[in-house]
């Protein structure tokens, strides 16, 4: 079922103002929730394979070459 912004509004505006702050942070809250899973989704590949790479990242002479541009 899908509702116009005009319903919504007005179903909104209809609310007190405490319930109207609350349809708002739960509105943030889901924004918030859709931006993170498309971050998530854009970097999938890289957190993937975060691991694998770890082996050789994560090895002395990794540290030494690093260690010249701190």
């Amino acid at each position: 079922m899908t509702h116009s912004i005009q319903e919504i509004t007005a179903k909104i505006s209809a609310l007190p103002e405490p319930m109207q702050q609350e349809v708002f942070d739960f509105v943030e809250f889901m924004h918030t929730k859709v931006t993170r899973q498309t971050l998530s989704s854009k970097h999938e590949p890289a957190l993937l394979s975060e691991q694998a790479l770890a082996v050789d990242w994560n090895r002395p002479e990794e540290d030494e070459v690093w260690a010249s541009y701190q």
